[in-house]
Protein backbone atom coordinates (compact mmCIF):
# COMPACT_ATOMS: atom_id res chain seq x y z
CA UNK A 1 0.00 0.00 0.00
CA UNK A 2 1.22 3.50 -0.86
CA UNK A 3 0.10 6.70 0.85
CA UNK A 4 0.92 10.39 0.80
CA UNK A 5 1.75 11.76 4.25
CA UNK A 6 0.71 15.36 4.98
CA UNK A 7 1.50 16.16 8.61
CA UNK A 8 3.44 18.81 10.48
CA UNK A 9 7.21 18.76 10.16
CA UNK A 10 7.47 18.00 13.89
CA UNK A 11 5.58 14.74 13.51
CA UNK A 12 6.64 13.72 10.00
CA UNK A 13 9.70 11.66 10.99
CA UNK A 14 7.90 9.84 13.80
CA UNK A 15 4.82 8.96 11.74
CA UNK A 16 6.74 8.05 8.58
CA UNK A 17 9.01 5.69 10.54
CA UNK A 18 5.99 3.95 12.08
CA UNK A 19 4.26 3.56 8.71
CA UNK A 20 7.39 2.23 7.01
CA UNK A 21 7.91 -0.21 9.89
CA UNK A 22 4.38 -1.53 9.24
CA UNK A 23 5.17 -2.04 5.54
CA UNK A 24 3.37 1.04 4.22
CA UNK A 25 5.23 2.84 1.45
CA UNK A 26 5.24 6.63 1.32
CA UNK A 27 4.58 8.03 -2.16
CA UNK A 28 3.82 11.70 -2.77
CA UNK A 29 1.89 10.89 -5.94
CA UNK A 30 -0.53 8.54 -4.14
CA UNK A 31 -4.25 9.37 -4.08
CA UNK A 32 -4.55 7.95 -0.57
CA UNK A 33 -3.58 10.74 1.84
CA UNK A 34 -2.96 10.64 5.60
CA UNK A 35 -3.60 14.11 7.07
CA UNK A 36 -3.02 15.23 10.64
CA UNK A 37 -6.30 16.30 12.24
CA UNK A 38 -6.49 19.89 13.53
CA UNK A 39 -3.06 20.60 12.13
CA UNK A 40 -1.96 22.69 9.23
CA UNK A 41 0.69 21.69 6.72
CA UNK A 42 4.24 22.99 7.18
CA UNK A 43 5.12 22.13 3.58
CA UNK A 44 3.53 20.98 0.34
CA UNK A 45 5.24 18.65 -2.09
CA UNK A 46 5.77 20.31 -5.46
CA UNK A 47 7.22 19.13 -8.73
CA UNK A 48 9.67 21.29 -10.65
CA UNK A 49 10.98 19.61 -13.76
CA UNK A 50 11.76 16.01 -12.86
CA UNK A 51 12.31 16.59 -9.16
CA UNK A 52 9.89 16.60 -6.26
CA UNK A 53 10.58 19.05 -3.42
CA UNK A 54 8.95 20.00 -0.12
CA UNK A 55 7.94 23.67 -0.42
CA UNK A 56 7.62 25.38 2.98
CA UNK A 57 4.18 26.93 3.42
CA UNK A 58 5.86 30.15 4.60
CA UNK A 59 7.32 30.61 1.08
CA UNK A 60 3.99 30.38 -0.78
CA UNK A 61 2.81 33.58 -2.47
CA UNK A 62 -0.28 32.07 -4.13
CA UNK A 63 -1.69 28.89 -5.59
CA UNK A 64 -3.77 28.79 -8.78
CA UNK A 65 -5.42 26.27 -11.06
CA UNK A 66 -5.45 26.08 -14.83
CA UNK A 67 -7.86 23.33 -15.87
CA UNK A 68 -6.42 20.19 -14.27
CA UNK A 69 -3.07 21.78 -13.37
CA UNK A 70 -2.47 23.28 -9.93
CA UNK A 71 0.53 25.61 -9.67
CA UNK A 72 2.12 26.80 -6.43
CA UNK A 73 4.00 30.12 -6.75
CA UNK A 74 6.83 31.26 -4.49
CA UNK A 75 9.03 34.34 -4.90
CA UNK A 76 11.64 32.25 -6.73
CA UNK A 77 9.84 29.45 -8.54
CA UNK A 78 6.66 27.69 -9.63
CA UNK A 79 5.81 24.12 -8.69
CA UNK A 80 3.15 21.79 -10.02
CA UNK A 81 1.26 20.08 -7.25
CA UNK A 82 -1.18 17.19 -7.25
CA UNK A 83 -3.60 18.51 -4.62
CA UNK A 84 -6.93 20.10 -5.48
CA UNK A 85 -7.64 23.60 -4.15
CA UNK A 86 -10.45 22.39 -1.90
CA UNK A 87 -8.05 20.02 -0.15
CA UNK A 88 -5.30 22.67 0.04
CA UNK A 89 -7.75 25.10 1.60
CA UNK A 90 -8.16 22.65 4.48
CA UNK A 91 -4.41 22.08 4.85
CA UNK A 92 -3.44 25.76 5.00
CA UNK A 93 -3.93 27.93 8.08
CA UNK A 94 -6.99 30.15 7.41
CA UNK A 95 -5.31 32.98 9.33
CA UNK A 96 -2.54 33.02 6.68
CA UNK A 97 -4.27 31.93 3.45
CA UNK A 98 -7.49 33.04 1.82
CA UNK A 99 -9.36 31.72 -1.18
CA UNK A 100 -10.19 34.66 -3.44
CA UNK A 101 -11.75 32.88 -6.43
CA UNK A 102 -12.63 29.40 -7.64
CA UNK A 103 -9.08 29.10 -8.93
CA UNK A 104 -6.81 31.09 -6.53
CA UNK A 105 -5.66 30.94 -2.89
CA UNK A 106 -3.35 33.75 -1.71
CA UNK A 107 -1.02 34.19 1.24
CA UNK A 108 -2.46 37.22 3.04
CA UNK A 109 1.04 38.11 4.25
CA UNK A 110 2.23 38.38 0.63
CA UNK A 111 -0.38 40.93 -0.50
CA UNK A 112 1.39 44.15 -1.45
CA UNK A 113 -1.64 46.24 -2.46
CA UNK A 114 -5.42 46.00 -2.82
CA UNK A 115 -7.17 47.98 -5.55
CA UNK A 116 -10.99 48.09 -5.67
CA UNK A 117 -12.81 48.10 -9.00
CA UNK A 118 -16.26 49.40 -9.91
CA UNK A 119 -17.67 45.92 -10.42
CA UNK A 120 -17.54 44.53 -6.84
CA UNK A 121 -14.07 43.07 -7.27
CA UNK A 122 -10.59 43.73 -5.98
CA UNK A 123 -7.30 43.43 -7.84
CA UNK A 124 -4.43 42.30 -5.63
CA UNK A 125 -0.78 42.94 -6.35
CA UNK A 126 1.38 40.39 -4.59
CA UNK A 127 4.98 40.75 -3.40
CA UNK A 128 6.14 38.69 -6.38
CA UNK A 129 4.64 41.29 -8.74
CA UNK A 130 1.82 39.00 -9.86
CA UNK A 131 -1.73 40.37 -9.94
CA UNK A 132 -4.81 38.31 -9.12
CA UNK A 133 -8.51 39.14 -8.93
CA UNK A 134 -10.85 38.69 -6.00
CA UNK A 135 -14.00 37.59 -7.82
CA UNK A 136 -17.51 38.71 -6.94
CA UNK A 137 -18.30 35.35 -5.32
CA UNK A 138 -15.49 35.88 -2.81
CA UNK A 139 -15.77 39.69 -2.52
CA UNK A 140 -17.69 39.77 0.80
CA UNK A 141 -15.55 37.06 2.34
CA UNK A 142 -12.43 39.05 1.42
CA UNK A 143 -13.85 42.31 2.79
CA UNK A 144 -14.85 40.61 6.06
CA UNK A 145 -11.40 39.04 6.44
CA UNK A 146 -9.65 42.40 6.12
CA UNK A 147 -12.39 44.50 7.74
CA UNK A 148 -12.73 46.68 4.64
Amino acid sequence: MKIKLMVSRDRYEEISAQLIQKGIELDNSSNLVLIEEDGFADFIMGRRGDSLSPVPVSEIVFIETFGNDVVLHTMEAEYKISERLIRLEGLLNPADFLRISNSVIVSVKRIKSIRPTFSSKYILTLQSGATVDVTRSYFNRFRDFFGI
